[in-house]
């Protein structure tokens, strides 16, 4: 008996000093596995238990974890990294683009015009003709109107917002659909535009393409899933595999919900919800029990966002500026733009959401408007000093030098757009700007240099590409695929490889409070990575474009493969 229990623990001591562990599910080897911990932190190989990284090494070691059903990558020498975040987009309303006329890469009126007609041709059962991409830059005033849209003069309405979705052009059906005339005056922010006569003609600013929009036949709730999930399908053939929505409802939530029961969803989902001057308590407690029941330690979807806009955009002269619009005289309605809701108001909105613990997301654009958005942020943090945060200012495009140390100061984010810089599209903008405020566009460079977090986004479908490597392309070089211009668009403000990278990485999950299970290649971090065409941090800049995600792992399961 003395024996029996002497071998007995004796196994038991033998157990406990080299205890079994389930062989990896997935490894991938002889690579180039970027960490995302520091600009050179590499490793040759990595290996996945499930949906977690469970080691990361050189390939002998890594190789040797594998068990007989463990499935093994060569990477050939591929580059490998972290998932991209996309935290700014809209995303429901991009995948619903995908079922219209999309226009984003396109590069003259002449392409949309092809398109649409083609569109129209396809799809003679659409009552409706809609759609979303036309640039600023393919018109002489800068926007739209009847003379150089008539090819779209036709018996059904059409109705196309402009790539940003800031402004739209409704055809003359659209309108008279709408009951637009000459004596129709629009009363909020936004515009109904008129010729010298008084006409309307066909473009819509802001609120006052809801005239047209709220006409156009909602879709069904098969619709709207239908088109998640072919943009889920897009998402993961770019490498997205997390993204934090940028407006949005408890409607627009549930979808998500409902695809996270089903076991659906391929990327990881952060909702927010839209509030403005015109929200009532009744939703603000209700967006409070939603933030609270979803919580945060499901890693697919969290609920704890809000999304203001303090202002407008600077192409049709509704971004809040601090001093006058170049291309417009001083006594001009839009002269300084306007503000999307008054500041007394948003001060008590900001102050009581940042208490109640939401992260807060603000639309500001012209250089007012973010000064209008760090006194928020700041005054609440005087209100509720205990309390972290991760609150963001969301596009940037101009900023006052003297603001640029708030930033550090206040521990603000920094959530820009880099696409949205691609000097190709930035014509009317840059007019508007005038050449005193030039040197301080999309000042990433700047921003980083005060000490500041820099977090990158898409605005999808308010981008002419959603593809991150795109955007990555810009940010290095600001310059288009095609080398415009030469020397770059600003130069100064060009940023490196690593940070672009992190920025798109590592730093999204850290606005999200999630920097400890994501965005980075560690043990015990959730299996999100892709697999690159090329090395991307050693490739000639002007190539960075043409970088291909080639394979795309989340959660451990392979979502996307290139076609070879």
């Amino acid at each position: 008996m003395r024996n029996l229990l002497l071998l007995f623990l004796l196994i038991l001591f033998f157990s406990s000093c080299n205890p079994t562990t389930n062989p990896p599910s997935l490894i991938l080897i002889n690579g180039k596995i970027w960490t995302g911990e520091g600009p050179d932190t590499f490793v040759e190989a990595l290996a996945i238990e499930g949906n977690v990284i469970s080691e990361t090494g050189n390939s002998e070691t890594i190789s040797a974890l594998a068990g007989p059903e463990t499935e093994i990558i060569d990477l050939q020498g591929k580059l490998v990294t972290a998932g991209f975040n996309d935290a700014h987009i809209h995303f429901l309303s991009g995948s619903m683009g995908l079922t219209q006329v999309d226009l984003l890469a396109t590069t003259s009126l002449e392409e949309v015009f092809e398109i649409t007609a083609s569109f129209i041709q396809n799809n003679p059962e659409k009552e409706w003709i809609t759609g979303r991409g036309w640039q600023y830059t393919y018109f002489e005033t800068g926007l739209p109107d009847h003379q150089t849209m008539k090819a779209l003069d036709i018996d059904k309405p059409v109705f196309i917002k402009a790539y940003d979705g800031h402004s739209a052009y409704a055809n003359p059906k659209a309108l008279e659909m709408a009951g637009i005339t000459s004596s129709t005056v629009f009363e909020g922010f936004g515009e109904v535009v008129k010729d010298a006569s008084g006409n309307p003609t066909g473009a819509l600013k802001e609120g006052a393409m809801s005239l047209v929009g709220n006409l156009v036949p909602q879709p069904s709730y098969e619709d709207e899933i239908q088109a998640l999930q072919k943009g889920m399908e897009l998402a993961a053939s770019l490498g997205i595999t997390s993204m934090q929505n940028a407006s949005g409802s408890e409607k627009e939530l549930k979808l998500f919900l409902d695809l996270l029961a089903k076991n659906e969803l391929t990327i990881r989902y952060a909702a927010s919800f839209s509030v403005g001057e015109n929200t009532t308590p009744e939703e603000l407690d209700r967006f409070n029990f939603l933030k609270d029941s979803i919580g945060t330690a499901n890693p697919w979807i969290r609920a704890d966002a809000i999304k203001f806009m303090i202002d407008g955009v600077i192409e049709s002269h509704t971004a809040a500026m601090l001093e006058h619009y170049s291309d417009l005289l001083p006594e001009d309605e839009l002269a300084l733009g306007l503000l999307n809701i008054p500041s007394e108001k948003y001060n008590a909105l900001v102050k009581k959401l940042d208490a109640e613990g939401f992260r807060l997301y603000t639309h500001a654009i012209g250089d007012r408007g973010v000064r209008e958005v760090f006194s928020a942020y700041e005054n609440a943090v005087k209100e509720n000093p205990t309390l972290e945060r991760r609150h963001r200012i969301e596009h940037i495009e101009t900023i006052s030098p003297d603001d640029i140390p708030r930033f550090s100061k206040s521990g603000i984010l920094a959530s820009m757009e880099p696409i949205h810089a691609d000097p190709a599209t930035v014509g009317v903008w840059s007019k508007a700007i005038g050449e005193e405020r030039l040197l301080w566009s999309f000042a990433w460079n700047s921003i980083l240099n005060s000490g500041a977090k820099l977090v990158f986004s898409s605005d999808w479908p308010a981008c002419i590409s959603l593809d991150p490597i795109r955007g990555i392309h810009v940010a290095v070089n600001r310059r288009d695929p095609s080398g415009f211009p030469e020397e770059g668009w600003i130069p100064r403000e060009k940023i490196s490889i690593y940070e672009a990278m992190k920025a798109y990485t590592s730093m999204g999950a850290f606005s999200s409070f999630e920097e400890n299970k994501k965005g980075l290649i560690k043990p015990g971090f959730l299996a999100d990575l892709i697999v690159l065409s090329e090395d991307i941090f050693t490739l000639d800049p002007m190539r960075i474009h043409e970088v291909k995600v080639e394979k795309t792992i989340v959660d451990g399961k392979k979502v996307f493969q290139l076609e070879k």
